[in-house]
């Protein structure tokens, strides 16, 4: 705009700003100041539209204060203005700074102002916003009927330092209105404080309370609820006298709010919260709150709990039929209110609270008692659960122990008569339940249907008929009591089980704080039976692991000497002792590449093929077992599909194993238990089964030497007879061939070839040390003859000298028996002269037999002996030869020396007296004749005789 707009006098200019700007810094009246900056703009300024609008912010809108127009009908400057989206004088209110239009007529934004621009002939305007600390009270429009007319920068200035002095004033009338209108309530609570002090009864108390929290928040009415625990029902216990009557025709027979019916409003209450509902927002969910407001019959509730010790008693209720927003000093006062009628209540039951602490004194001793007096646990947890039943109203009584598989089983219970009792395990616990029974506080679940904890167990509860529970923890037990438990990576798993109480009822109710502490109190006594039994079951345990090491170190001394009987004795030992239905033994040698079947002891469900060759080094449970100090439990499952190959009896579910250690030596064998799928292994039994494992790995590893040290020393037995017997007859070849040179004349020397054809004896029996005194005279002969005899004598024995140092070498052929048997006998001749002891043989025969001639004619020779040895003078030996029948197998031919002496006198057994020389010469010749296929039988006959029975194999 132009100079002419403004007055011309500068100095009358800045009396009217001043004079305007102290009415604006003094006025009190709203109405005052917009009549007093109009009046100001009309004179100071040459605008054909004046208009000032307040911005009303619960309705987003201007309400118009007046103004001036060209024809002067300002009726249209009093009307509301909406604000809506995009409009100009949104925009203004929203971004708080001016906003110049250069024709208001052409503005699509204007609204209803464009048409009003048209009428009152406006096209140039500026919209001036009425701002005061970042808040918005309005707006100031000039128009002017130019088009497109900006102010100077002189009367921005002069319009920004008048609107502006508005909006102080504006924003101090609004702070001084808003201190005024809010309700102090500390004063009037210091005014109730005051009469409760005059009033003598409870009731009284209460009503007044009531009355006067009606007066200071002026609702539709106030109601006092309390809280029943055991239906979990709040009941209307009075309200302010006004609304009685209507409350009592608004409200259904039954009056009161049930928990079910808004289980988010009780639980927000039960934390202590308070509850507002009204035209904001609140805390609880829609359907609830919908629920709410029908049953109290209101469209605003300002509820505030009422506690003691922590415990609700009711709420106190301030209800509107209106929607309304619940301001700070209301709900404050609300708030202290409750608080102060806890407080009355608490001092008005503070004789009945006494009286109940010395019963709750007298029944933590009766629980003491109980237990003190009783004989074993069941008795005692019977008296407790009677006595905690009686005191906390509760109908079931059951202690839960957790078990290795994470399972809670029922130890000991009661439940009402005609009730169903727990049968089965309940689920295991998630890892934030198990936190809820960390701490020594109960867990009060008030309505299962509604609980979001120990959801595993809900629904088995519930078909208990169990509604509301309160549970804690009677400690941690040891699991080493209890079965092992599987693990498809390792054994070691949790060692400690919780041991929970828990208290039930057939109807959703509340624990109370004191019910919590008593039931508190008892556990920590009765913890005391869990953990004696405890210890009791650790001192059994021990004791049966202890007597389980005594038998297995006795089963391992008394075991047998023989290698395959002393595994199969110990297989069968471990079979017994664990019940299981599969044991078995697999072992292999250091040089051995696969493991075979030493043992096995098997039902017949478990089968167990014993012919096994099973790959050491690639076999992935023998490389597992391999590499574990202690027992391995592996699941069937859990197994690769080459072992499942031989463990595929339909019975076997999981192994349990345990390599055979020694330490020094490479591990040679493993130790296998194999049971059905659920099978738990006792822990308390392994950990002595482990030591005594390593004993009999030992004591089989010391045995296995021993008997190869055995074997070795009857080898060197056998080759010591041999090479003895053969000894004995090079001698008595030297000797018998320089006799027959020197002594007796005309004869011939002996043919060599004949050499093992030449007598065999005992010449510590038959004769003397040969001499050449024979009485006759010796005659002289060429020493090379001599020489030529002797020296093929000896190239006989060269095969005995080279190939049996340390160890007999069998040459079997088929031989002619009735040579080997005339040799035989002509060289025991002078042993039978000198006993005159007669013989014959019978059968003879051209019958050839397969075996080894120089062993066998030593064999036949101590046979021979012994018999000669055995029969009384004067009697007789005979020899029959008896071909078996013709379908046995295989072929033999039997060969039978009888005589007339008493088996007890020749040989009493074979064990009787193994040092003895002729029973150790004759187990020696049935040890030779076995390795060929033959065997040496004693029998005895009658009339005192006795039988050697010979079974010689007969050539193929």
């Amino acid at each position: 705009m132009g100079q002419q707009h403004l007055q011309p006098d500068n100095e009358n200019q800045l009396v009217a700003l001043g004079r305007i700007l102290q009415t604006l810094r003094e006025e009190e009246n709203a109405e005052v100041l917009i009549e007093t900056t109009l009046d100001y703009l009309a004179n100071e300024f040459d605008y054909r539209l004046i208009w000032i609008g307040l911005y009303d912010r619960l309705d987003h809108r201007l309400v118009g204060k007046g103004g001036i127009t060209p024809t002067g009908d300002i009726t249209f400057l009093k009307q509301r203005f909406n604000l809506s989206s995009g409009d100009l004088l949104e925009q203004v209110v929203i971004e708080q700074r001016p906003v110049g239009v250069p024709d208001l007529q052409q503005e699509l934004r204007a609204g209803d102002w464009r048409r009003a621009a048209q009428e009152f002939g406006i096209q140039g305007t500026i919209v001036f916003p009425l701002r005061y600390k970042d808040r918005c009270f309005g707006v100031v429009l000039l128009g002017s009927d130019q088009w497109g007319f900006s102010p100077r920068p002189a009367e921005k200035a002069q319009l920004s330092l008048v609107l502006g002095g508005l909006a102080a004033a504006l924003y101090q009338i609004e702070a001084d209105w808003q201190r005024t209108a809010t309700k102090r309530p500390d004063q009037h609570l210091f005014q109730v404080l005051d009469e409760l002090l005059e009033l003598p009864s409870l009731t009284l108390r209460l009503e007044a309370v009531v009355r006067m929290t009606q007066e200071f928040v002026a609702p539709t009415r106030t109601n006092l609820y309390w809280y029943s625990p055991e239906r979990r029902y709040f009941w209307h216990r009075m309200g302010n006298r006004q609304s009685l009557a209507r409350l009592a025709e608004s409200r259904t027979t039954t009056a009161g709010l049930k928990v079910a019916e808004a289980n988010d409003f009780y639980q927000a209450l039960a934390a202590g919260q308070m509850v507002a509902i009204g035209a904001g927002r609140s805390l609880l969910k829609p359907e609830s709150i919908e629920r709410l407001l029908a049953r109290l019959r209101t469209r605003s509730l300002l509820a505030a709990p009422i506690q003691v010790n922590g415990e609700l008693l009711g709420f106190l209720a301030v209800e509107d039929s209106e929607p309304r927003i619940w301001e700070q000093g209301e709900t404050s006062y609300v708030r202290a209110t409750a608080q102060l009628i806890a407080l009355v209540q608490g001092n008005e039951e503070l004789e009945a609270t006494l009286e109940q602490a010395q019963k709750d004194t007298h029944f933590t001793a009766e629980i003491a008692q109980a237990i003190a007096r009783s004989h074993d646990t069941p008795t005692a947890l019977k008296e407790c659960a009677d006595l905690l039943g009686d005191r906390l109203d509760a109908e079931r009584f059951l202690v839960l122990q957790e078990n290795a598989l994470g399972e809670f089983t029922l130890v000991f219970g009661t439940q009402p008569p005609n009730r169903r009792s727990l049968t089965t395990s309940l689920a295991p616990l998630s890892a934030e339940d198990r936190q809820l029974f960390k701490g020594s506080d109960a867990i009060a679940l008030e309505d299962l249907d509604l609980e979001w904890r120990l959801t595993p167990w809900r629904k088995v509860l519930i078909q208990l008929g169990v509604r509301s529970a309160l549970l804690i923890s009677l400690g941690q037990l040891n699991l080493s009591s209890q079965p092992l438990k599987i693990d498809n990576s390792n054994q070691e798993g949790q060692t400690e089980g919780l041991l929970l109480l828990l208290l039930g009822h057939s109807a959703p109710r509340t624990w109370n704080h004191t019910q919590r502490e008593l039931l508190s109190i008892a556990v920590q006594q009765m913890s005391l039976l869990f953990t004696v039994d405890q210890l009791q079951e650790n001192a059994r345990l021990s004791l049966l692991a202890h007597q389980t090491l005594q038998a297995g170190l006795s089963t391992l001394q008394e075991a047998p000497l023989d290698l395959p009987l002393f595994d199969h004795t110990w297989v069968q030992y471990l079979a017994t002792l664990m019940e299981c239905p599969l044991a078995v033994l697999l072992s292999w040698t250091p040089e051995s590449t696969s493991a075979s079947v030493a043992a096995v002891v098997a039902e017949p469900r478990f089968s167990f093929p014993p012919d096994l060759a099973i790959p050491v080094a690639s076999n992935s449970l023998i490389q597992e077992v391999l590499a574990t100090n202690s027992f391995l439990c592996r699941p069937l499952t859990a197994l690769d599909a080459s072992t499942r190959k031989w463990l595929s009896s339909p019975g076997i579910g999981q192994v349990l194993a345990i390599a055979l250690h020694t330490g020094v030596k490479p591990t040679t064998g493993i130790l296998l238990l194999a049971d059905h799928e659920k099978r738990q292994w006792p822990w308390h039994l392994l950990l002595p089964l482990e030591t005594l494992t390593t004993q009999f790995t030992w004591l089989r590893h010391y045995r296995h030497r021993l008997s190869l040290h055995a074997q070795d020393s009857g080898n060197l037995q056998i080759l010591n007879w041999y090479k003895h017997r053969c000894l004995e007859a090079l001698y008595h070849s030297v000797v018998q061939s320089v006799r027959t040179l020197l002594v007796e004349p005309g004869t011939s020397l002996p043919n060599t070839q004949d050499f093992n054809q030449d007598t065999l004896g005992d010449f510590g029996e038959i004769n003397a040390t040969p001499t050449l005194d024979s009485g006759q005279p010796l005659r002289s002969i060429s020493r090379q003859p001599l020489l030529h005899q002797l020296e093929q004598t000896l190239t006989l024995l060269t095969p005995v000298l080279k190939k049996e140092q340390w160890q007999l070498q069998v040459n079997l052929r088929p031989v002619p028996l009735s040579h080997l048997l005339k040799r035989s006998l002509r060289c025991v001749e002078p042993l039978y002269h000198q006993r005159q002891i007669m013989r014959k043989v019978h059968n003879l025969g051209n019958q050839s037999i397969y075996c080894d001639a120089l062993k066998l004619e030593c064999i036949l020779f101590e046979l021979l002996i012994t018999a000669c040895f055995h029969a009384p003078p004067g009697s007789w030996i005979n020899l029959w030869c008896n071909p078996t029948p013709p379908d046995s197998s295989p072929a033999l031919l039997e060969l039978l020396i009888t005589e007339s002496g008493l088996l007890e006198d020749c040989l009493k057994t074979l064990a009787a007296s193994p040092l003895a020389p002729s029973t150790l010469n004759l187990k020696i010749c049935r040890d030779i004749l076995s390795a060929w296929g033959g065997d040496l039988q004693f029998y005895p006959l009658k009339g005192d005789r006795f039988s050697s029975r010979l079974l010689l194999p007969l050539p193929k």
